[in-house]
């Protein structure tokens, strides 16, 4: 059983308490119309956020913030859900009880999670160049590494040519060629109308 919370137009908290197991976790997601004008943006945002906010500009400061949170973990999240993309982030992380005496896990985690979503690294109004370039190398090779499963590729192939008419006949990952024409400014253009819509 799950608790459901509306916490303001528009957002929801899922709760689902359970004593039974050492970890929690939380995640944020992002629920948009599946398009192809937005499909690789929203993919590419959440990894960008991954790479460094402006208290922890780098890979290295997050990991070691994360090793000083018992270990935790931050992960992308990009889903398809029928017509729509989920696009978020996912944190891992002990239970507090289970924390020495006196150790706080939790409420560090949801204000990493406010860092990694409202602090990005912004540089000439954009996302940070380096970030957004290394993404898109990631997430072109991701595209391009699918080609080499047949059976995802030719379950792609066939959505996409069922429903080439459709929203659902787009890449959950969007398209290559959509993702190299993404610059940071777009990109953080795009994830502020994201968080205000």
């Amino acid at each position: 059983m799950y608790e459901t919370v509306s916490l303001l137009p528009g957002v929801t908290l899922r709760c689902v308490p359970a004593q039974r197991f050492k970890q929690s976790c939380l995640s944020i997601q992002f629920l948009r119309p599946m398009c192809r004008e937005e499909a690789a943006l929203n993919a590419l945002i959440p990894a960008i956020l991954l790479r460094g906010t402006a208290r922890r500009p780098d890979l290295r400061s997050i990991t070691e913030h994360l090793d000083d949170l018992y270990g935790a973990s931050v992960g992308e999240l990009v889903r398809r859900v029928g017509d729509y993309q989920t696009m978020g982030l996912y944190l891992s992380f002990l239970e507090d009880r289970f924390a020495m005496t006196g150790d706080v896990i939790l409420e560090p985690m949801v204000d990493f999670l406010e860092e990694l979503l409202l602090e990005p690294v912004v540089e000439d109004g954009g996302f940070s160049r380096d970030f957004v370039a290394g993404e898109k190398r990631n997430l072109i090779a991701n595209l391009e590494a699918r080609k080499n499963d047949k059976r995802t590729y030719a379950a792609d192939q066939l959505m996409q040519k069922m429903c080439s008419a459709d929203s659902y006949g787009i890449p959950r990952l969007g398209r290559k060629e959509d993702v190299e024409v993404i610059d940071p400014v777009a990109a953080y253009t795009h994830y502020q109308r994201v968080l205000t819509q």
